[in-house]
């Protein structure tokens, strides 16, 4: 067994991110794994000379535009098998990438929001319903969900509980599907007060966490440690850290 450390992170446009050093605090702390959402670039459009100076794979999945969406995970640690999709709808936009390693599985996911017009969020709940489906088939597996949910689960996740999306019963109780199924919020093995990883206004507190690590109930006595990481700026998420012994 060895240490593992897992940071996700929805970074509003990496390669913004890159130019603006915000990355850098991340890199530093030299994760085994980095799971980035919103990354709006595919690899053809990255900086391939920060790509070839740092100590990773890399797999990316463009967005639904330009201009929206995408996923990239960085691994030092060499997957097995690479799913890009769990989803068969055209309507995922890319949104999950499926990672299996020797010892343990991991889901990168990076939810719809939801919000417009009613279909928006129907596909939300659509993208959920086949997550639940493909979690539950592989619950007894070494499982971890891990990425941006856009939901908040319960009133400590939340500034403003009257929010249309990401807080009404629908997508909660996905959250307490996964919870059935025996997988646990990583985060409130080790904190129980109010904690946002999205911020909508800061100085007037309005935020949400909407970004988790979620592990199946095999290596729920592995986590060792799992924080949201408030020193981190650039973008209105903050990253999410894991280090689990796997």
């Amino acid at each position: 067994m060895s240490n593992l450390k897992i940071i996700s992170w929805n970074v509003n446009g990496i390669r913004t991110r890159i130019k603006n050093k915000d990355i850098n605090p991340v890199l530093e702390k030299e994760p085994d794994i980095i799971l980035f959402q919103e990354t709006k670039a595919s690899y053809e459009q990255m900086d391939k000379k920060f790509l070839n100076k740092n100590p990773y794979d890399y797999y990316f999945l463009k967005g639904e535009s330009a201009r929206t969406g995408g996923l990239a995970s960085f691994t030092n640690i060499v997957p097995k098998i690479i799913k890009r999709f769990f989803i068969k709808s055209q309507d995922a936009f890319h949104r999950a990438c499926v990672l299996d390693f020797e010892d343990f599985t991991l889901i990168h996911i990076y939810a719809p929001a939801g919000t417009g017009k009613k279909a928006n969020f129907n596909q939300k709940l659509d993208y959920f319903n086949s997550l639940l489906k493909y979690v539950e088939k592989n619950k007894d597996k070494n499982l971890i969900i891990a990425g941006d949910f856009n939901i908040a689960h319960n009133d400590i996740d939340i500034s403003n509980k009257d929010t249309k999306v990401s807080f009404t019963d629908e997508e909660r109780s996905v959250l307490d599907k996964l919870e059935s199924f025996g997988f646990v919020d990583a985060l409130r093995l080790f904190n129980e007060e109010e904690s946002f990883s999205y911020w909508k206004n800061k100085e007037e507190n309005d935020g949400a966490r909407l970004d988790y690590f979620f592990v199946s109930e095999s290596l729920k006595d592995k986590v060792k440690s799992s924080s949201i990481l408030v020193d981190v700026e650039g973008s209105k998420h903050l990253p999410i850290e894991l280090e689990i012994e796997i």
